[in-house]
C-alpha cells in the first residue's frame, strides 16, 4: 500500500512482516512487530530521518494495524 515517493526499507520490512503475521493468524507476532514500529516510526521521527508526511501516512497505517488486531478473531 505505499504511495510514498520515498520509502523508509526498515519501516516497509516491519510493515510487510505484521501484514504476513496477520494473514497467518499469527496475533502475538502481529502485536509484537506493531509495538516495534511504533518504536521504529518515533526513533525515524525524532531524529528527523523521515519527512512529516511519510511519517503521518506510516501513523496512519499503524493505527490500521492496531485495529485489525483488536478486532482479530482466530480461526480455529
Amino acid at each position: 500500500m505505499s504511495l510514498f515517493n520515498k520509502k523508509d526499507k526498515e519501516i516497509e520490512a516491519v510493515i510487510n512482516q505484521i501484514r504476513v503475521d496477520l494473514s497467518n493468524n499469527y496475533k502475538d507476532n502481529a502485536v509484537e512487530n506493531i509495538k516495534k514500529l511504533e518504536t521504529l516510526l518515533e526513533e525515524k521521527k525524532s531524529s528527523g530521518k523521515i519527512k512529516e508526511k511519510a511519517a503521518s501516512e506510516y501513523q496512519e497505517l499503524l493505527e490500521h494495524f492496531k485495529n485489525d488486531v483488536a478486532n482479530f478473531k482466530r480461526t480455529y
